[in-house]
């Protein structure tokens, strides 16, 4: 099960909002086989796997697969995993977890009961459930697992004094925020952000995608600027501005005007989750300021912090800031995982597993 928890994790960022799933087939000790979810609208981890055991003119029949997820039983944009692995004659299937998809829960598991297969479930569960966090939300709430991250400074501040430069963090903390980038639908900041930086948002990892990189801007008034970069990029990446009104003339230039109800005058963060979730984003990367970020966490709404402490201070009360340190004032933070990143340090800390 390790093996194919290890594969599953090879198709993130491909297969979404579908789950990672690996498989591997054995007989005893002796791996025959394996497979992997490898993009969306493809071939499930199951039949791929037994695809490899063909090709490689091995004999399966009777023999164990290991499953990181409940096999499929529906049809769907591929057939059913159930019915495949009965055909192919396997005798044995351990199932990691139980798939909380109201289409599958139980029905695959059942099937192949029913059909003679010998089935145990809750083999590294754990594991499992982590791998699957978004995809389990997704499925339950109808709303993307939601990470804010945040680069600062030791001394608790989002930028550092003009002379000294644009970016906080170092080099591999970059690297390692555009692999972050690389697994998820969208990237959310707010207008104010866009009207003081001016960015992009892009992902740069060079991993292969499903789609591009949604840019999404909390613009109550619509105002973004019809010259920025994110408008003028909007036929290689789809831009959204989250707007209460307006917005007839970004319309025109290629973004596109998604607009949500007002909360105490602002846009309403929970009905654009909700939209989120219906377009079937499973991970939104926060990356606003501090007010974005701080709307987000105060309201509960966000599952995962990633902060990027820098050994650099800023030392300039007028700069904005955002410290991780004191946030623990406002709400009830866990131990985090800490990973040193070149000469940074990055905080992961999870609010819930779905």
């Amino acid at each position: 099960m390790q093996i194919a928890l290890a594969e599953a994790l090879l198709g993130r960022g491909a297969v979404e909002p579908n789950p990672m799933v690996g498989a591997v087939i054995a007989r005893g000790d002796a791996e025959l086989a394996r497979g992997r979810h490898e993009r969306f609208g493809g071939p499930h981890a199951e039949p791929n796997a037994i695809s490899a055991a063909r090709r490689a003119g091995v004999d399966i029949t009777g023999a164990t697969m290991y499953v990181t997820l409940e096999p499929c039983d529906h049809q769907g944009k591929t057939p059913p995993c159930s019915r495949g692995i009965i055909d192919a004659g396997i005798g044995r299937v351990v199932v990691a977890m139980v798939d909380p998809d109201q289409q599958v829960s139980g029905a695959g598991i059942r099937t192949l009961r029913d059909a003679g297969v010998q089935v145990d479930v809750g083999v590294c569960e754990a594991q499992a459930r982590e791998m699957l966090r978004a995809y389990c939300k997704l499925r339950t709430t109808g709303r993307p697992w939601v990470i804010c991250k945040w680069a600062q400074t030791s001394d608790g501040y989002l930028a550092l004094p003009p002379e000294r430069g644009r970016w906080i963090s170092c080099p591999e903390s970059l690297t390692r925020l555009h692999e972050i980038r690389s697994w998820c639908d969208g990237i959310l900041v707010g207008i104010s952000t866009v009207l003081a930086d001016n960015p992009m948002l892009t992902d740069r990892s060079g991993a292969p995608r499903r789609k591009p990189l949604s840019r999404i801007v909390l613009d109550s008034h619509a105002r973004l600027p019809a010259d920025c970069k994110l408008v003028a990029s909007a036929a290689e990446a789809p831009v959204i501005v989250a707007a209460i009104e307006g917005g007839g003339a970004l319309a025109a230039q290629g973004a596109e005007l998604m607009a949500l109800p007002a909360r105490d005058g602002r846009v309403d963060i929970e009905a654009l989750l909700d939209e989120l979730g219906r377009r079937q984003y499973t991970y939104l990367l926060v990356e606003g300021g501090a007010k974005v970020l701080g709307s987000f966490i105060d309201s509960g709404l966000a599952d995962e912090l990633m902060v990027f402490i820098s050994p650099q201070i800023a030392g300039d009360p007028s700069l904005p800031a955002f410290d991780i340190a004191k946030l623990t004032d406002r709400i009830s933070l866990g131990d985090p995982i800490e990973t040193r990143i070149g000469a940074d340090t990055l905080l992961s800390y999870r609010f819930c597993v779905s």
